[in-house]
């Protein structure tokens, strides 16, 4: 029996080692053949996209994960991108997380990206913040090149900046250039005044006018919540990147975590609030304003009451917000940053400072001479 015992057991350890045996040389004939596999795929595609993809501009050395980010921390955008130009060209590459983004620092080459290939890189990156801000990209400045984006476009060339808004446009400027120096006058001498705030007054009480009609002041102080500057200010600060659009895989749980999609919702509400207001003001006023007196809200909604017009060409309540919103980020900050850098530089530069205080005498002893 002990025997009968002892063999049996022998050829069990030996079928057991024949089959981990098997087992082995079949797992690594497998894996063998997995990595064969993987390494001619890599080849091939490695072999096309050289072949197919184009040269990529030259780029600083990046790290994992975050790419290029660490050059960019604790200078100004601007700054950082000139002094990498300076060493990699007017023309580099930069990683930043999981983006690719195309560096131009020649007046050459942004000719050529801005002007001679406008159609086929005037799109803009998606973004939650430009997604929430533009009603789902249905604006002029956000929306994919298409036909869409030209009938906004048109609208907003046309009504806004175009020759039938210049007359109206130029009435309210000259207004709110007589009151800033008015205020200016009202200062002792030799004090400080305050340009930034101004301007940034100027610039809104222009484009408001012009949007809204001149009682916009009216409308805004029945609104709770921010003022328009300290919202505009959120909506510059949001702009930005965020950890989202850059790590999408870690980037929503830190935004969530930190309140940034809080903070933008409820931007997003006192803004479209502000709009929402305008618009049920002036859609009680439809057919009872004169075209002289008319504004730019007033035109879109008699555009999107057209009711002879196709569904294309009709305007949706959407639509009308989205440009509006694109007028107060683009119109209102961008003017008073341009205007606010332009005095920055004549105070630094005090060659030109007397050359334009002479011209602006000379006008306006010209002026009182009339």
């Amino acid at each position: 029996m002990n025997v009968r015992n002892q063999t049996s057991s022998k050829v069990q350890v030996t079928s057991h080692m024949e089959i981990f045996s098997i087992f082995s040389s079949w797992l690594l004939t497998a894996l063998l053949v997995l990595s064969m596999f993987w390494i001619c795929r890599y080849t091939l595609k490695s072999n096309r996209s050289s072949m197919v993809s184009p040269k990529l501009p030259p780029n600083p050395p990046k790290l994992p994960i975050i790419g290029n980010l660490h050059q960019l921390l604790g200078k100004p955008r601007h700054l950082a991108f000139w002094q990498l130009s300076q060493e990699y060209g007017p023309v580099m590459l930069l990683n930043i997380g999981t983006r690719s983004c195309l560096i131009i620092s020649s007046s050459a080459m942004a000719m050529e990206v801005l002007k001679d290939q406008d159609q086929i890189l005037c799109s803009r990156p998606i973004s939650k913040t430009t997604k929430l801000l533009t009603y789902n990209y249905v604006d002029a400045a956000f929306s994919p090149h298409s036909n869409h984006w030209r009938k906004m476009r048109k609208a907003l060339v046309s009504e806004f900046v175009g020759p039938k808004r210049a007359r109206l446009t130029n009435h309210v400027l000259l207004t709110e250039v007589e009151i800033m120096l008015r205020s200016i006058s009202l200062h002792p001498s030799n004090s400080a005044v305050n340009i930034t705030e101004l301007f940034l007054a100027i610039a809104k009480a222009m484009i408001c006018k012009v949007a809204f009609g001149s009682n916009y002041r009216e409308r805004e102080q029945l609104l709770k919540g921010p003022s328009l500057e300290v919202m505009l200010d959120e909506v510059m600060e949001l702009l930005d990147p965020s950890l989202s659009d850059l790590f999408p895989w870690l980037g929503p749980i830190v935004d969530q975590i930190s309140g940034r999609n809080h903070m933008l919702e409820k931007l997003f509400s006192n803004l479209d609030a502000y709009i929402q207001t305008n618009v049920d003001d002036h859609k009680n006023h439809i057919g009872k304003v004169d075209d002289d007196e008319k504004d730019f809200l007033h035109t879109l909604l008699e555009l999107s009451s057209i009711e002879n017009a196709s569904h294309d060409d009709r305007f949706t309540i959407e639509e009308i917000k989205a440009l509006i919103m694109d007028i107060f980020i683009g119109g209102i900050d961008t003017t008073f940053a341009t205007m606010v850098w332009a005095m920055s530089e004549i105070i630094r530069n005090p060659r030109v400072m007397q050359k334009v205080q002479s011209e602006i005498r000379n006008c306006a002893e010209k002026t009182k001479a009339r």
